[in-house]
């Protein structure tokens, strides 16, 4: 019986041998295919974790560049636009062509209403028979310089016997007659110098950086007027032009330069017509 418990026991040793072998490899196999599926699982996270993040660099540059060419054909224009409406300008034809289309449109509005506004502006300031500057301008700019730190010359004016001229010729010739005084005038003066129609036959020239001193030019400008209203022409008749001046420097002025031009254009009418007299010298 001892001899076949040993056997017995052999064959045990060896069954446990190889059961144990058997489970080694087992578990060297299960090890290995868990290891290998592992290792494959991992590489597709890593392949799909650098899909994303290609994914995600190309979104953000996409982001970028959509930014920044939004910020160059839609919100750099609109800036312009808000900077020319600021400055009273066109707007620069730039950006997206819906916006080049809205600069277009407005430029074209802009450029209409700037002209509607000069023909406006200057209808204002200007008398629609001559073209002088009218009353209300006259006033603007005497005030400005009468404000004791301009030289200047305030000169009144206006055609001698004028309502017989319209009650003779009729007042068609008479408008004719007021338009050439306005030329001559606009000719003998300076473009600087101020040459207005204050009403009716009535005109009036703000002479700018004139003192006392230059009377002579002032008396020769209106001589040069009255030599060419002598030339009757186009059937208008022979007329003559009074005026009196005043100037900012005038030793004991009175209550006003205009009073005092007015009593100088007075003194004309009163001693002959057709020239020229200065405050303080009559």
């Amino acid at each position: 019986s001892e001899p076949l418990s040993f056997y017995s026991a052999s064959i045990l040793m060896e069954a446990k041998d190889s059961i144990n072998s058997h489970t080694a490899d087992c578990i060297a196999k299960v090890t290995d295919a868990t290891t290998g599926s592992q290792d494959r699982a991992a590489s597709i996270l890593d392949g799909i974790y650098g899909t994303i993040e290609a994914c995600i660099a190309i979104y953000i540059a996409l982001t970028l560049v959509i930014c920044a060419l939004v910020r160059r054909a839609v919100v750099k224009p609109l800036l312009s636009f808000g900077d020319s409406i600021k400055a009273n300008q066109l707007f620069p034809v730039q950006g997206a062509g819906e916006l080049q289309v809205l600069a277009e449109t407005y430029n074209r509005v802009f450029t209409e209403n700037e002209a509607t506004h000069m023909i406006v502006k200057h209808q204002a300031e200007h008398d629609p028979l001559t073209d002088l500057l009218n009353r209300g301008s006259f006033d603007k700019a005497l005030k400005f310089h009468d404000d004791g730190k301009h030289d200047f010359a305030l000169i009144l004016a206006d055609v001698d016997q004028f309502k017989s001229v319209n009650d003779t010729f009729g007042h068609a010739v008479g408008d004719q007659v007021l338009k050439r005084v306005s030329s001559l005038l606009q000719v003998a003066f300076r473009s600087t110098d101020f040459v207005c129609r204050i009403g009716g036959d009535e005109f009036a020239i703000i002479m700018v950086d004139a003192t006392s001193d230059l009377r002579h030019i002032i008396q020769e400008k209106i001589d040069f007027v009255n030599a060419e209203l002598s030339k009757p022409i186009d059937g208008m008749p022979q007329v003559s032009l009074s005026a009196g001046a005043a100037f900012a420097d005038r030793p004991d002025p009175g209550d006003s330069i205009y009073k005092d031009a007015d009593d100088a254009l007075y003194h004309t009418k009163e001693n002959g017509r057709g020239s020229c007299s200065f405050f303080g010298e009559f």
